[in-house]
């Protein structure tokens, strides 16, 4: 009867064990999938930084203040001058365009048009 008892407990020991170490294993592996999502991050990050700073040093070039400063806050250069359409004029122009656009026939009276015209 001992000897069951015995081979009982080693049984139960031996089945702890490897429950603990089937659970170690699976932590590791989870582990090391978040590693790999954590490396593949910081490399997206990267890339982004290096754009971002690409774009820092294009913004700091003087071609680019000059641009800014002339298209947003209307300076000229010796020698230049700006001109101003007033919008009245933009609106009459534009407006003309779009009036000739709704006048547009359907297609089937357009066609009806070019045959029998």
């Amino acid at each position: 009867m001992s000897k069951k008892i015995v081979l009982g407990l080693i049984i139960l020991v031996s089945l702890v064990v490897a429950y603990n170490l089937i659970a170690q294993i699976m932590d590791a592996t989870k582990s090391g999938e978040r590693l790999s999502a954590a490396a593949d991050e910081v490399n997206k990050l990267e890339v982004k930084n290096k754009a971002l700073k690409e774009k820092l040093s294009q913004i700091q070039s003087p071609q680019f203040i000059e641009e800014e400063v002339r298209n947003k806050l209307g300076f000229t250069k010796k020698g230049e001058t700006i001109v101003v359409i007033p919008e009245e004029k933009i609106k009459l122009v534009l407006g003309a365009s779009s009036s000739a656009a709704a006048v547009r026939l359907p297609n089937w009276l357009g066609w009806l048009k070019v045959f029998f015209k």
